[in-house]
């Protein structure tokens, strides 16, 4: 399954969205962007919630620009779940399927698989007042997903909950997402659902798309800086690393980027991939090998030195595993340290912030 936007525009007259020109293959795109950039309005025309006023939406080679909503099969999960409080949690799954569907021993055997990789079997009887805000976007995905929808567009589903439920809800929803094998957008202004669920990412800002690309398209490209602040901010805030999984032991989990072995705090599956954001600020730069409690120390090269006003970026390199550091800039002048020069980076076990899994 393949959604192509080609040329697609949507005036509202203070404001123009594209003209857009989008492809998203059976993965995850995630489109990020400021407020007011249009990131709603553009997955509304997908849905066909507004009709474009030029240009063609199509799916598989079929164009449904102008096919109706219902005949779209397009799930689509919104910031707050439209859930039924009169309705208990199996009753809201099952809300969208015909009386006869529900019957059919395959569609009760799918039910009962997505409930399973939800996780939400044992709330199947619940009001749903009883739920927190994440089982309530589980139980509205499941809603969703019962359907077997041909795309499914998310906008901020994870905006409205707390952030220790987010952030355990992002790992598990990217599990989910990629066994389904169709087109997902997921629109966001969280610097962390990039990381945690995205193959692809298109930035959008002013109705139009400014950057887009694989996440290993942008995230090797993120150093070149683009005309929107916003961007920039977001995309440069961290190091986003992956490696795999060597060892878990009392929640000490060892992982390897290329040949170096780094260390974080959670519990993840020997062989798994993993996912980690290390701030720039937390990791410290030392030209001699210190005595200290941190796990992580890696002799690196320093590749390169950008100077943003007092501080200083030094960009990093080990075979594989990349770093940045952002020190001041008096820092750098006590330290002595040039392009070229290798030296110690430093940083705690408890730094590295686990924001995907992806098992065997």
């Amino acid at each position: 399954m393949v959604l192509e936007l080609v040329n697609i525009t949507k005036n509202f007259g203070n404001f123009v969205l594209g003209p857009l020109n989008l492809t998203v293959n059976n993965d995850v795109m995630v489109i990020l962007g400021p407020t007011g950039s249009g990131k709603t309005s553009l997955i509304n025309l997908i849905a066909g919630i507004l009709k474009p006023d030029n240009g063609n939406i199509i799916l598989n080679g079929i164009e449904i620009t102008k096919q109706p909503i219902e005949k779209r099969k397009v799930g689509y999960v919104f910031q707050d779940p439209s859930l039924f409080p009169h309705l208990n949690v199996y009753n809201n799954i099952l809300f969208g399927l015909r009386r006869k569907e529900r019957e059919f021993k395959e569609k009760i055997i799918h039910i009962k698989k997505i409930i399973d990789d939800l996780d939400i079997a044992h709330l199947l009887d619940r009001r749903i007042d009883d739920l927190s805000g994440g089982e309530k976007q589980k139980v509205s995905l499941a809603r969703i997903l019962v359907l077997n929808p041909n795309v499914i567009l998310m906008d901020e589903p994870l905006a409205h909950i707390d952030f220790l439920a987010r952030d355990k809800l992002r790992i598990e929803l990217r599990s989910i997402l990629r066994k389904l094998q169709i087109p997902i957008i997921y629109v966001t202004h969280f610097e962390e659902d990039i990381y945690a669920l995205a193959d692809s990412i298109a930035f959008l800002d002013r109705g139009k798309v400014e950057e887009s690309g694989t996440l290993k398209e942008i995230l090797n490209s993120y150093t070149r800086p683009t005309s929107s602040l916003f961007f920039n901010k977001i995309i440069s805030a961290g190091n986003y690393l992956t490696g795999e999984v060597t060892k878990c032991q009392n929640d000490l989990t060892e992982f390897k980027v290329g040949s170096i072995i780094l260390y974080t705090i959670g519990k993840f599956l020997p062989k798994s991939k993993i996912g980690v954001i290390v701030k720039r600020e937390d990791i410290i730069l030392s030209k001699e090998k210190i005595r200290t409690s941190a796990r992580n120390i890696v002799f690196i090269k320093i590749v390169d030195m950008v100077k943003i006003d007092n501080i200083i970026d030094v960009y990093l390199k080990s075979g594989n595993l990349n770093l940045i550091s952002r020190i001041t800039r008096s820092a750098a002048e006590d330290l002595k340290i040039e392009i070229g020069d290798n030296i110690y980076a430093v940083f705690k076990a408890s730094i590295p912030h686990p924001i995907r899994e992806e098992k065997e």
